[in-house]
């Protein structure tokens, strides 16, 4: 009975022993299979890595021989550029307007620059025509701009003295008065004319058209004295009017 059991015991120990191997193999099974997995990634990492590399262009460059120099090579490794986005070329829509503008300037110009060489040519010309006058030519030219400085106004159609003449006496002498004739276009002013004695007339004043009286003064009462209004045209006409007389002697205030 004893080797009974303890052929049991060990029969149990070694199942033990299996379940516990096959655990441990079961524990390990998992384990293997991630470290291949992870191995084929770096594996597939690796082969992307090589094919990048190898992507790039390698050129070898045999060196230029030399005498007594030993071959060698040169190996350049180059990388395909970056393509840089040219930029369209800008139509510009104003090249036209500008040249046209620039054009018309142009032309502008030309004419000016013909304009000016034809009016220095004229003026060339006549300055050489006119440059030596004759000494008699001079000599006539002036009194003709005197002729016409002085030529009298245009002709009036009626002159006419004025009328109504009469003389107040006041304190220091007279004074004269008389009214515009009817024939009034063109009065520039009156005259006053005195004689002493009936001897000429001289002038004693003159005023302007506006003015219808002259004060006279006297200075002596021994003789007499003749008075005589005119009217003055603008054309140089003078009509005198009535003549009246005054006792004493008497002269222009």
């Amino acid at each position: 009975m004893a080797a009974k059991k303890s052929s049991a015991k060990k029969s149990a120990k070694k199942s033990a022993v299996k379940k516990s191997a096959a655990k441990k193999s079961a524990k390990r099974a998992p384990a293997k299979k991630v470290a291949k997995r992870s191995a084929k990634k770096v594996a597939k990492k690796a082969t992307k890595k090589s094919a990048a590399r190898k992507s790039t262009t390698s050129i070898s460059i045999p060196a230029v021989p030399l005498s007594g120099a030993r071959k060698s090579k040169v190996s350049v490794v180059t990388t395909p550029a970056a393509r840089v986005a040219t930029p369209a070329p800008v139509k510009s829509s104003t090249a036209p307007k500008s040249s046209n503008r620039v054009m018309v300037i142009v032309f502008i110009g030309i004419v000016l620059l013909a304009f000016i060489v034809i009016s220095n040519g004229s003026k060339s010309s006549t300055t050489t025509t006119t440059a030596t006058p004759s000494a008699s030519s001079t000599m006539s030219a002036a009194p003709e701009t005197s002729e016409a400085a002085t030529s009298p106004a245009a002709a009036l159609a009626n002159h006419e003295a004025p009328v109504g003449i009469v003389a107040h006496y006041t304190a220091t002498g007279a004074t004269i008065f008389w009214k515009a004739p009817t024939a009034s276009e063109g009065i520039t002013g009156y005259t006053i004319e005195i004689s002493s004695n009936g001897g000429a007339f001289a002038a004693a004043g003159k005023v302007d058209a506006a003015m219808m009286e002259y004060p006279v003064t006297k200075s002596d009462a021994a003789g007499w004295s003749s008075f005589k209004v005119s009217t003055v045209y603008s054309d140089g006409q003078v009509v005198a009017g009535k003549v009246f007389g005054l006792p004493g002697q008497y002269s222009g205030s």
